[in-house]
């Protein structure tokens, strides 16, 4: 009976917390920030987990979700055990269990990329501050710690199983219908290499390149592995790059390129800007320049190099924000062309001898040449037609010699005596 009356109490306070978070946020927005993200609904509880909070979203009207526990039995809503509360509304469940048991779990429920889970364990995620206003090309390093208990976890069986990653979340409409586009950013190292200061001291560090398009976004910093899953959530604004970039190239008069720059007063210090560049091309050159900005446009003699070609201009932005932040942002890169010299003048000497040693042709000769062409040619038909005939001529000659031989081998060649006589008329 008491068990009943705990459960029908834990029942009551959850529907209360329902119907006041309403009053505070949206049902997409009631999630904090230390949420985990379930990856296709698959996730492993360690051993050190208090208490669990499933958030699992569903069609209205669609049966409840189905929990999986790591010995292959379920968790129903109308079956569950006493140390779990089931809560269905019109489009979530959720589930709370106390002392869950460790190991690969599994959620038969929808999943756009919304489910979460709360964790309630003396493992946690730190992780330093992250603006949330942020710049297409900004650099952004991200600091991040494992705490037990309060504590900084260095322990080799943690770090090494650690994997974590920094990715964004984005809300797209696909055939009308709202669905999370995750696009994983940079991975975290403690290895002392890079951006990371000391190697295996337990302080993981990641380095961002902005370089997604501007809009609103959902930042995840997280650690999914086969020891234990947590995850900070942060939502992020990215802006356009605050400095925009325009190559004049050298001309004929000028072998000088030459590069403006806009900076963005509503978002930079003008007077805190450094430039680092450098001009380059793809077979290994290269000449760096450093600028120090005073004004909000700037014209920027580029080192222009000797030999035609493509190049490109590129490099490094170090400034403050109005609000005092520091920032590194890569610059937009920029191509030019150096157009080979044009040929130098030919003097009017060489022009005249040239003209002079120059013969002019007669036309007397292609005319020759010309006709003596078309009699051969005449000549060649008339031949051709010649042979025909004569071929033609001695075939029926032969043809008819060979039709008469018969008729003169038929008898004996007839005498003079055996002959009729001739006698002269009588006078």
């Amino acid at each position: 009976m008491a068990q009943a009356l705990i459960r029908l109490f834990s029942r009551t306070c959850l529907w209360s917390i329902i119907a006041v978070l309403p009053l505070f946020a949206s049902a997409n927005e009631i999630f904090t920030n230390r949420d985990v993200p379930l990856i296709d609904n698959r996730f492993r509880l360690d051993h050190g987990i208090e208490k669990i909070t499933f958030i699992l979203y569903r069609e209205e009207g669609t049966r409840a979700a189905v929990l999986v526990r790591p010995n292959g039995s379920k968790l129903y809503a109308w079956d569950l055990p006493e140390n779990a509360t089931w809560l269905e509304t019109d489009e979530m469940d959720i589930v709370t269990i106390e002392n869950p048991m460790p190991g690969p779990w599994q959620a038969v429920a929808e999943n756009r990329g919304r489910n979460r889970i709360q964790l309630l364990s003396d493992v946690a995620l730190e992780v330093d501050e992250i603006p949330t206003q942020l710049y297409f090309g900004e650099r952004l390093k991200i600091a991040a710690q494992l705490h037990n208990r309060g504590d900084k976890i260095d322990l080799g069986v943690y770090i090494d199983e650690a994997l974590l990653s920094v990715a964004v979340n984005r809300t797209v409409n696909i055939d009308l219908r709202e669905r999370i586009r995750r696009e994983e950013l940079a991975k975290f190292y403690d290895d002392g290499k890079k951006f990371d200061e000391v190697p295996d001291d337990g302080i993981f560090t990641a380095v961002v390149d902005v370089d997604i398009e501007p809009g609103k976004y959902e930042l995840v910093v997280s650690t999914i592995n086969e020891v234990f899953t947590r995850a900070l959530r942060q939502e992020v604004f990215i802006y356009p790059n605050p400095v925009s970039v325009k190559i004049d190239a050298p001309d004929d008069d000028s072998n000088q390129a030459v590069m403006h720059m806009q900076i963005d007063r509503d978002e930079l210090d003008p007077s805190s800007v450094i430039i680092d560049g450098k001009v380059f091309n793809n077979v290994g050159w290269e000449e760096p320049f450093q600028v120090f900005a005073e004004t909000d446009k700037i014209a920027v003699p580029l080192p222009t190099p000797a030999m035609h070609g493509r190049y490109r201009v590129g490099g490094t932005i170090l400034a403050n924000t109005l609000d005092g932040r520091e920032l590194v942002v890569e610059f937009p890169e920029e191509d030019f062309v150096i157009l080979p010299p044009p040929p130098p003048p030919v003097a009017p000497e060489v022009l005249e001898q040239a003209a002079e040693a120059e013969e002019p042709s007669s036309p007397w000769g292609m005319i020759i040449g010309i006709v003596f062409g078309v009699l051969l040619l005449v000549g060649a038909v008339f031949g051709f037609i010649w042979w025909r005939k004569r071929v033609a001529f001695k075939k029926a000659l032969e043809k008819a010699r060979q039709s008469e031989a018969p008729a003169m081998n038929g008898g004996p060649e007839p005498k003079m005596s055996e002959g009729p006589e001739l006698n002269m008329p009588q006078e």
